[in-house]
């Protein structure tokens, strides 16, 4: 144990600045900035631990005030097995059991072991991002932008809105001399387009690079969409955090009641539909509430609601469901399976017990296909926070009735960080799934993917999800 270097608490924490998204890193130092942590960036590259650092990297010394703090942030929480006694149900933890920041909000870091020193500033402030550059081309016919970013989709949002065009280009392919993932945005270049892009390189720090010639093969052709944000009387928590992410990344969207849903024709109004964890549970009110907000109260029903979500879907619209609102693809008689079920004495299949399978908030990690546009842009395995939430297990006709998993828990020991009780029951289950209903799709979503807008490492499955059921493929050699 003394020689473990997971069991070793580090001398500091070194967060490189050639990260694919170093700008939602520079979100995460803020974070630290904010309650008194002092951060430190190179000028210049640097050595520590046998490994080069660039320009910009920050640095994160545990030998300061609130160095507890700072260990919060980056180390794992190993909350105990709680139980009364044996046998008893598990004690809940007061709020929940694990969160590490770092981990959620996909940030790579290393965790230097041994005492070393850099050529760095010591911040007090918080940190800008650098300004992003533009390279520009004689014969340019357009510009390609790394989707791994989350602020990428500030630029989308922007570009889409102000008429230029936005696509993404399906398989990885070779520009500029280097190779460029599935997903990558490409920006066809107008007369319009290079001010707007020199404008969000300046204020949001994203770099955009020329091509002369277009990316082959097919993409996802992006368009302006009208979104619903569901929400109910008094206020749905969960639907609160998202609307706050839609607005700091620039979404146009308009908040949806139940008597919206209920009222149908939702096609006409709608392009997508946003489902948070809570949304789809009743929702009483006084008989007394203002005459303006009136016409937020209401309840979601199977028999009155659903039958105009299927709708939605079956005319072409987009619905991305949360946590418990996944029950939606149960109701639309999807071909899955909840995947946390133990059979009875009876033979009857119900849910595992919380003495069997318990996550009472937690990180844990999962696969991802990165090559499935809902998935552009994440690696190949991601952290995900976890409250109980739902997991899903396809029946043997799923694939060939157009539902296909995105995320799935791979192994048998998925915890990062908390609680996970029984986490094996996880293994092989389904995290994320896509399925077409109709001209639609439905994106389902277990985990918590937007949970008090913390978790940015997979803000990416619900911005991607927005705009790609809507999108059309085309392609651009033609």
């Amino acid at each position: 144990m003394m020689h473990d270097p997971e069991k070793r608490d580090p001398r500091g924490y070194i967060i490189s600045s050639d990260q694919p998204d170093f700008l939602t890193a520079i979100k995460f130092v803020n974070i630290l900035v904010k309650n008194g942590i002092t951060v430190q960036t190179a000028r210049n590259t640097f050595t520590a631990a046998g490994k080069n650092y660039p320009a910009g990297s920050v640095v994160i010394s545990t030998a300061q005030a609130f160095r507890p703090h700072v260990l919060d942030m980056f180390e794992a929480q190993d909350h105990p097995d709680d139980f009364a006694y044996p046998g008893a149900p598990p004690t809940p933890p007061y709020d929940i059991a694990g969160w590490t920041p770092a981990y959620t909000m996909g940030i790579k870091f290393d965790r230097i072991l041994d005492g070393f020193d850099c050529p760095c500033d010591k911040h007090t402030e918080e940190l800008k991002p650098t300004p992003g550059k533009v390279t520009t081309l004689s014969s340019s016919v357009g510009y390609l932008l790394n989707h791994q970013q989350n602020d990428s989709f500030v630029a989308v949002n922007r570009l889409l809105a102000s008429n230029e065009d936005v696509y993404w280009v399906k398989n990885s392919f070779t520009a500029n001399g280097k190779t460029w993932p599935a997903g990558t945005h490409f920006i066809p270049a107008k007369s319009t387009t290079l001010p707007k892009l020199q404008k969000l390189a300046t204020e949001v720090g994203l770099n955009f690079e020329a091509v002369s010639a277009k990316p082959s093969g097919e993409a996802l052709m992006l368009r302006k969409l009208r979104v619903g944000l569901v929400d109910r009387y008094g206020g749905s928590m969960p639907s609160g955090w998202i609307r706050q992410q839609l607005e700091r990344f620039e979404f146009t969207f308009e908040q949806v009641f139940p008597p919206t849903l209920d009222a149908g024709n939702l096609a006409s109004k709608y392009d997508v539909l946003l489902f948070a964890d809570d949304t789809l549970q009743g929702g009483g009110a006084p008989a007394n509430i203002p005459a303006e907000l009136q016409g937020r109260v209401g309840s979601f029903t199977d028999a009155k609601t659903l039958p105009q979500i299927k709708k939605f879907l079956e005319d072409g619209g987009t619905v991305l469901a949360i946590g418990r609102s996944t029950r939606l693809g149960f109701a639309l008689q999807l071909p899955i399976e909840n995947a946390l079920v133990e059979k009875a004495p009876d033979g009857s299949v119900r849910p595992l017990p919380n003495t069997k399978f318990y996550v009472p908030g937690s990180v844990l990690q999962a696969a991802v296909d990165n090559t499935d546009p809902l998935a552009f842009g994440m690696p190949e395995r991601a952290d995900f926070f976890f409250d109980n939430s739902p997991a899903f297990a396809l029946k043997p006709d799923a694939l060939k009735k157009g539902v296909r998993p995105v995320s799935w828990f791979d192994s048998d020991r998925s915890l990062r960080s908390g609680w996970a009780w029984g986490q094996s029951y996880l293994q092989n289950s389904v995290a994320a799934l896509e399925a077409q209903v109709g001209k639609g799709k439905i994106f389902l979503f277990g985990p918590e993917i937007m949970f008090r807008g913390q978790p940015h490492g997979t803000f990416k499955l619900m911005f991607n999800g927005i705009y790609y059921g809507r999108s059309e493929t085309v392609n651009l050699s033609q």
